[in-house]
């Protein structure tokens, strides 16, 4: 059964979207930011939440107080665009944040945003120990094959395991 994109998140922060509040924290620049985003993409809704998110088919959730804001909004807005709604293994899972890593690194040049190769690979490293972390045998402790949505194979224990 494929996954949600945003089920399994593992970023920082576990919780819902929050409703939106009156007043906002972003800062000015910010704010002309969004605003220039919501001009250029009207086909995707931008709204407060308790982190960057993706929710399928059009809604992007941002995190107003945070320093890397616009380029963790045009990451979220990069799954948008690339279309990304599921999953089905974990490495694919994995493939979509390079992709939208790489498409984000595309929108920060077309909207004047530093790219921040540091944050990307960091980013990137949560989902990569999150592979890790996922696949691991509970015999031997090894890496497993993953051979379909729901288990994995142990090459050196020679077994057959459900995911978890």
């Amino acid at each position: 059964m494929p996954a949600s994109i945003y089920s399994d998140n593992v970023r920082r922060h576990k919780t819902p979207p929050r409703p939106p509040e009156e007043t906002s924290l972003l800062s000015e620049r910010n704010l002309a930011f969004l605003d220039s985003l919501k001009q250029s993409y009207p086909n995707f809704t931008f709204r407060p939440g308790r982190k960057f998110l993706f929710r399928p088919p059009k809604s992007i959730y941002y995190l107003e107080a945070d320093d890397n804001f616009r380029l963790l909004l045009l990451h979220e807005l990069a799954h948008a665009l690339l279309g990304h709604f599921t999953y089905t293994k974990s490495l694919e899972r994995l493939q979509i944040e390079r992709d939208a890593w790489e498409k984000t690194r595309e929108l920060c040049e077309l909207h004047s945003v530093p790219f921040d190769e540091a944050l990307a690979e960091s980013e990137l490293d949560t989902y990569r120990d999150w592979v890790h972390q996922k696949t691991l045998c509970k015999t031997c402790g090894l890496t497993c094959l993953e051979v379909s949505s729901e288990s994995l194979y142990c090459p050196f224990c020679q077994k057959f395991y459900q995911k978890s």
